[in-house]
């Protein structure tokens, strides 16, 4: 008996054995999905019990990363608010910055759209080039902890976020913006590389909040000025719009400085609200007149912070004055543009600033050079413009030698015994660059040359070398990567247009005075070392990079949301 359930025990055990065994494998499987709560695993397993067609992106860990996040949030936020509410007014950029991060993280994140508001940067842009000529930059809304409330600023950084959500909103927008820009490669990388250097610097300085500052304003008004102009000046007919309202803007200007000239004081110094008088002692005394020492000329600035900013301006506008002489259909306007030119020079001289005689002389004989050789070109039997190209270096030495021997032509150009401390100040300032340039040659940051350069405290700082300020702020990639912007820029420009592959195209003839006046600018920087007028030519390299891709993709009447440009 025992014998036969041991038997039907054996037996029975046997035959369930396969279906314990399955069973404790169905279990042991179950646990090893079922169990974990973390890993691959247990996505898989909460993925289906989501109604499609929505599915879970991420893990437990993640959920309970940002259920962490929220506390720790509330405790930033609290931290925030005390900080805010113990430093304000004075401290209030600092409390600013967690909030324009939190706005690029918007930007960032907003969906893609079929159109970009692209109209918006075109009219911001536009405002901004003329309220950059025709508003006084120092009239402005100072308010305590915070920077100036400028007109400027007003309509750059709602042009600048424009430009941003287009950016993140549209592919094709993405596509012709990265295509305009990159059209001058080199020109594209330098523009990216001082960037980054601005940023970098930033850490080295010793006032990093002032630095940052200063960074962020050239980024804004500099280097976000010629990524736009890349994008707007592609468009078909723009950069001639452009040239037209500069001579029109620089009428105006002309005129201004010739009222201010005769009754030598600022015209609306005796007119400015008090909300938009400037605060500090230095710009205030920008609305006083200013007389050369020693021979008591007056020396006129009209919107201008300085008379050297304005001397600029007048004579690199030279160029396109003598463009639209030289090229316009209509004879009356270019007989009016030929009156300009003399009047350019008269208003240059009303400021008595060396540089801006530089300029026009520069303008004149370099753009006579490129129209002659360009008319030869086009039409070789030409003898006037053989004959002008062919005798240039006798003009040009001619006109060496009239500056050199002529009294007269030599102080315009070189100064006289009135301009000696000038001339002396700058040599010093050279040299006393240079030592502090050793000491850090990576840089000190943005806005800290003059306190580097080993002038007393409080005292008041005027740097009159473009050069010095690049040197010290930025140091040896921020030389490289600024001037390499430019030099290049203006090797690219030249090229295309007297090249014989671009003879017939008109975007070739628009690079002839963008390139003089690039040229003049890069002479005048190393006699002139504010930036008051920097954000022009940022826009300039930003036409010659936009005409250069139109030359080069054959490009007519592209809008500027197409992806692609139309061939023909």
């Amino acid at each position: 008996m025992s014998i036969n359930l041991r038997t039907v025990a054996v037996q029975s055990f046997a035959t369930a054995w396969p279906t314990l065994r399955s069973a404790a494998a169905t279990a042991l499987a179950r646990g090893v999905e079922y169990a974990p709560v973390f890993g691959a695993r247990a996505v898989r397993r909460r993925n289906r019990v989501v109604i499609g067609p929505y599915a879970r992106n991420r893990t437990l860990l993640g959920t309970l990363i940002l259920l962490a996040a929220v506390p720790v949030g509330l405790l930033f936020c609290l931290f925030y608010g005390a900080f805010f509410g113990l430093t304000a007014p004075y401290y209030i950029v600092p409390a600013v910055i967690p909030i324009a991060i939190m706005i690029g993280i918007i930007i960032w994140a907003l969906p893609d759209q079929r159109t970009a508001p692209t109209l918006p940067i075109e009219f911001l842009f536009a405002i901004y080039f003329v309220g950059n000529i025709v508003w006084p930059t120092y009239l402005a809304i100072s308010l305590p902890g915070l920077p100036w409330i400028s007109l400027l600023r007003i309509i750059a950084l709602p042009m600048a976020g424009f430009f941003l959500v287009s950016l993140s909103v549209s592919r094709k927008f993405r596509q012709y913006a990265y295509e305009s820009v990159t059209s001058i490669k080199p020109v594209w990388i330098c523009a990216v590389g001082f960037s980054i250097i601005q940023l970098l610097t930033t850490f080295a300085s010793k006032s990093p909040l002032s630095s940052g500052q200063a960074a962020f304003d050239q980024m804004i008004n500099f280097t976000m000025i010629f990524f736009i102009g890349c994008v707007i000046f592609r468009k078909h007919g723009m950069p001639e719009r452009y040239f037209i309202l500069l001579c029109a803007l620089s009428i105006f200007t002309i005129i201004l400085t010739v009222i201010e000239n005769q009754k030598q004081y600022v015209i609306w110094a005796r007119h400015i609200p008090d909300f938009l008088l400037p605060s500090s002692p230095n710009l205030q005394n920008t609305l006083n007149s200013t007389f050369r020492q020693y021979t008591n000329v007056y020396r006129a600035k009209a919107t201008f912070l300085t008379p050297l900013a304005l001397a600029e301006f007048i004579s690199l506008v030279t160029p396109f004055l003598l463009y639209f002489v030289l090229y316009h259909r209509n004879l009356l306007i270019r007989i009016l543009f030929i009156a300009m030119v003399p009047m350019t020079f008269a208003a240059v001289r009303m400021t008595d600033a060396r540089l801006g005689v530089v300029g026009v002389f520069v303008s004149v004989l370099m753009y006579g050079l490129i129209w002659s050789y360009l008319r030869w070109r086009a039409q070789p039997r030409d003898l006037f413009a053989a004959a002008t190209v062919y005798a240039y270096p006798v003009i040009f030495f001619t006109a060496v030698a009239g500056i050199l021997t002529s009294t007269r032509l030599s102080t315009m150009v070189f100064g006289g015994g009135a301009q000696a401390s000038s001339t002396e100040a700058r040599m010093t300032q050279l040299g006393m660059a240079s030592k502090s340039f050793w000491r850090q040659p990576w840089g000190y940051g943005a806005a800290q040359s003059g306190n580097e350069m080993g002038f007393a405290k409080d005292a008041f700082i005027t740097i009159d070398n473009f050069f010095i300020s690049v040197q010290l702020d930025y140091g040896l990639l921020g030389i490289i990567f600024w001037y390499g912007m430019f030099i290049i820029g203006i090797a690219v420009a030249l090229f295309h247009c007297l090249s014989d592959r671009y003879a017939s195209r008109h975007e070739a003839r628009l690079l002839a005075p963008l390139a003089v006046s690039l040229t003049g600018f890069l002479i005048i920087k190393w006699v002139h070392g504010q930036d008051e007028n920097h954000s022009f030519f940022f826009m300039m390299l930003g036409m010659v990079s936009a005409l250069v891709y139109r030359l080069r993709h054959n490009e007519v009447a592209a809008p500027i949301t197409d992806a692609r440009p139309q061939a023909t």
